[in-house]
């Protein structure tokens, strides 16, 4: 995880460099701030939270953290004759990420194994094939790749993806704070077209959060992915068989209105709002809904509009911010009408954001004539130089000098255009 490099200010809203020790605004001491706390889900519903890269939070809300020594136990060993394990990587509540790589072809991979709940016919295997499935048949540069899938000679199920070598978006927002505008987009407008794909195959990803954004840099661009299908629901399926009335499912930060109440018609557009809650704290570093327990939280999402963004960042965009606040509309029918079109404002909102932030010509700057002032010399006509004819018998030459033949002393030059004429003596 990268050093942290600004703090959000309490008094005047702004971010300053982490090492400020007062507010260069109003002068008052500056308090570090505390790290986000998540209230842990509703007991009903199962830990299925899946990082490739190692949290504070990795270890199951049921109180027993996973044992190391029976994670340590699979490096080494070779899965299916082809998967040679070697360190781990990462580990939820539930499950393990390890580096792995595949020997016939020398391709390191990245292996996750269920490492609870796994019994066959679970609903914890049911989601854990669902994801490796869903992600496997959309084949979109935005969301991960799997490769490969099956089950350990034990009976735990795993499956072989992509290595992804970078952070989180939640790592990147808890370590920097907000994100500029120009990387908001740029990321949203990633997980927009893999959410556009998803959606033209009928998959809704129901848990859009920053833990399941990945961010890759390559060759100096940085790739979001997008991962964990787990919880993914298709259109067709009306029975939500993947749980019980009354549950919720998703990550409470980000469920919408109509996921809060629990209603079993969801369709798009929850991921849609997920998508505005997650643009909102990209940009201003802070959650639209916040609270100190569940209900609290539900209650807000259910009967509250969040503070515009430009309240923490008063230099937002406007395109930017109206976009933002169209997702999170608590009637769904006022919300882009699909990924698509929220794609389509997002690419809008970063033309208006390119054309606010086009810097004036700084004083003394060469200005281009060829494209702000017409040519100068358009209208000027080159003078034409003519030597007037010249009677020679009128020099008379010193006999003490040596003189050229061809040279006269009084050459008359007659510049046309004009009156001047110019003598040589």
């Amino acid at each position: 995880m990268s050093q942290q490099r600004f703090i959000r200010c309490s008094h005047c809203g702004l971010p300053h460099e982490a090492e400020s020790t007062h507010c260069p605004v109003t002068g008052k001491r500056l308090e570090k701030a505390k790290p986000r706390v998540r209230p842990k889900p509703p007991p009903s519903e199962e830990d299925y939270s899946w990082e490739h890269s190692l949290h504070p939070w990795s270890h199951d809300e049921g109180g027993a953290a996973l044992d190391p020594a029976q994670l340590d136990a699979f490096i080494g060993q070779v899965v299916e004759d082809k998967y040679r394990i070697e360190a781990l990587i990462g580990r939820g509540g539930m499950g393990a990420v390890f580096r792995a790589v595949n020997e016939r072809i020398r391709k390191p991979v990245a292996l996750k194994i269920l490492y609870r709940g796994w019994d066959r016919g679970s609903e914890s295997e049911r989601r854990f094939l669902r994801e490796a499935r869903v992600a496997s048949s959309l084949g979109h540069p935005n969301i991960v790749e799997v490769f490969d899938l099956g089950h350990l000679d034990d009976g735990k199920p795993f499956q072989v993806m992509e290595l992804l070598e970078g952070q989180s978006l939640a790592q990147r927002i808890q370590s920097e704070g907000a994100l500029s505008e120009e990387e908001a987009l740029e990321i949203a407008e990633q997980i927009l077209s893999a959410l556009e794909a998803a959606h033209e195959r009928g998959v809704i990803h129901r848990d859009l959060k920053p833990e399941n954004v990945f961010l890759v840099e390559r060759r100096g661009v940085t790739v979001a992915k997008l991962l964990d299908f787990g919880v993914s629901k298709m259109v067709e399926d009306q029975t939500l068989s993947i749980t019980v009335t009354g549950v919720v499912v998703g990550t409470p930060y980000y469920l919408s209105p109509e996921q809060a109440r629990g209603e079993r018609d969801i369709d798009h557009r929850v991921d849609l709002w997920a998508m505005g809650v997650l643009l909102y704290e990209c940009l201003t570093g802070v959650l639209p809904f916040n609270a100190d327990n569940y209900e609290q939280l539900l209650r807000k999402i259910l009967t509250s509009r969040p503070l515009a963004p430009s309240r923490f960042q008063p230099r937002i965009n406007p395109s930017v911010e109206a976009t933002v606040m169209r997702a999170l509309s608590a009637d769904r029918d006022e919300r882009p009408r699909s990924a698509a079109a929220m794609l389509d404002m997002i690419r809008r909102a970063k033309d208006d954001l390119r054309r606010s932030k086009r810097p004036p010509r700084p004083l003394g700057a060469p200005v281009d004539f060829g494209e702000t002032l017409p040519d100068p010399l358009l209208d000027l006509r080159t003078p034409t130089v003519t030597i007037e004819d010249f009677d020679y018998s009128t020099v008379h030459e010193d006999a003490t000098e040596v003189s050229d033949s061809f040279v006269g002393d009084d050459i008359r030059v007659l510049i046309h255009g004009g009156a001047t004429k110019a003598e040589d003596s």
